[in-house]
């Protein structure tokens, strides 16, 4: 099954999906004509299909392509009628609890899990679609941009054990509040049996709330006492992050390969599926030592000259940036630190204000220098000024170019670098070549 005429292998069912600037009904002859054995196709088009031969090809119509695509998903979800899904959303954290989640799950189940970016309304049936019975275990990542899209994708993949990371800052020009963003991350947990299991991380108030009318099994983790699965005995590092895992009345010490407290909650959530599932409270801690960090989410470069880079260019909005800088700022200890900052984006009518509270944040904690790329700069600047930066550490770039070009003059043995920014904002070109320029150590 595919979705890109370009790809269609023999055989294969072709998916015309429509999207603002394209409609795949206009490739389905190229599709057909590769050898797709046949096509969904919305009621009608074939009214308009001309003199195209379909001779021993099949066209199946259907009232709206993205729609049959989620139920062909659904009815091959229940075939697997051993199978076990695993949910995740939140509005941080959630690619890196996934992996995490089915890093530690891999040594006990046969598990297929979310892959690349495939976590929305084509992705999740997509990964559905791909289950075999050889799985024992499926980790779905959920996004979601608007109301409504969680609840689809729930009922899509019909878990029976999921979990909401977190509540924040993200998708606010969408959603309207952070009220807003915990009804739409809530329908994960809506109507869920008796017999379904969710995990609740107790030390957010806006997930606790969602929990408590959820009708199932719980697991609390957290890093409060009285959790069930507790973190404790944080220490941030160069090269990760220590803690010790509470679990069944033991603690196990565990090394992270991922930067900063935030991690540690992922971590905890992946521990709680892993103890909701039975696993041995030593296999979950050696299952989490394995992990490593995707590019762009929480990746640490030790590159030539002895400086350092931790990559997080894949994403930003106001609560991981705070974390983040947290992490940073205990990592590179005394030596420098410098900050490649893209726009953060999706954060609704108070963007200015977000930028500018960014901006002070940053200059309060005593970075060397600032690089902002994007059309808040001028307030990311501002805010980071008014913080207490030096003036002169403070600079505007109109392309990664600039900024890579500046660096190169800047850069000191022991230097730390953070880069982050929004998706739109390409950071990762900054890492690729900061990475090209320096070289891995």
């Amino acid at each position: 099954m595919g979705s890109d005429s370009r790809r269609i292998r023999p055989w294969e069912l072709f998916i015309p999906l429509q999207g603002p600037n394209f409609d795949g009904h206009e490739f389905i002859r190229v599709a057909l004509g590769k050898g797709a054995a046949g096509s969904l196709a919305r009621r009608g088009w074939e009214q308009n299909a001309g003199d195209f031969d379909f001779s021993g090809k099949f066209l199946i119509l259907v009232d709206e392509v993205l729609k049959a695509l989620g139920d062909l998903a659904l009815f091959w979800r229940r075939q697997q009628r051993a199978l076990k899904v695993v949910a995740i959303t939140g509005s941080n954290g959630k690619t890196t609890t996934k992996e995490m989640t089915a890093q530690t799950l891999a040594g006990t189940f046969r598990v297929l899990k979310t892959e690349g970016n495939l976590n929305n309304l084509i992705g999740v049936p997509l990964m559905i679609l791909r289950l075999s019975p050889d799985h024992e275990l499926a980790v779905l990542e959920l996004g979601m941009n608007v109301p409504g899209e969680i609840r689809r994708l729930k009922e899509i993949a019909e878990p029976q054990i999921s979990l909401i990371t977190n509540i924040g800052r993200a998708h606010l020009e969408f959603l309207g509040s952070l009220e807003g963003v915990a009804r739409a991350k809530g329908e994960l947990w809506e109507d869920v049996k008796a017999e379904d299991w969710i995990a609740v991380n107790v030390d957010d108030p806006r997930v606790v709330r969602l929990a408590s009318s959820a009708k199932c099994r719980k697991k609390t983790f957290g890093m409060t006492p009285g959790a069930e699965v507790r973190g404790a005995e944080v220490e941030v590092e160069g090269r990760g992050v220590r803690f010790s895992l509470s679990l069944e009345g033991k603690k196990f010490p565990v090394h992270l390969a991922a930067c900063g407290q935030h991690n540690v909650y992922n971590a905890l959530a992946a521990a709680s599926i892993g103890a909701i599932l039975g696993m041995k409270p030593e296999g979950i801690a050696a299952g989490l030592e394995g992990f490593q960090p995707y590019p762009g989410r929480g990746k640490v470069f030790h590159l030539g000259r002895n400086v350092h880079l931790l990559d997080e260019a894949y994403n930003s909005n106001p609560d991981s940036l705070e974390a983040t800088l947290a992490a940073f700022s205990a990592m590179k200890g005394k030596e420098r630190g410098l900050l490649v900052m893209g726009d953060m984006l999706e954060i609704g009518s108070d963007a200015v204000k977000a930028h500018e509270n960014a901006g002070r944040q940053m200059g309060k904690m005593g970075f060397a220098h600032l690089f902002c790329l994007g059309e808040m700069s001028e307030h990311l600047a501002q805010g980071a000024k008014e913080g207490g930066m030096d003036p002169g550490g403070v600079h505007g770039a109109m392309d990664y170019r600039e900024v890579l070009e500046s660096l190169e003059g800047l850069l000191q043995e022991g230097d730390w670098i953070l880069v982050k920014g929004s998706r739109r904002m390409r950071m990762e070109r900054i890492v690729e070549g900061l990475i090209e320029h320096l070289g891995k150590a």
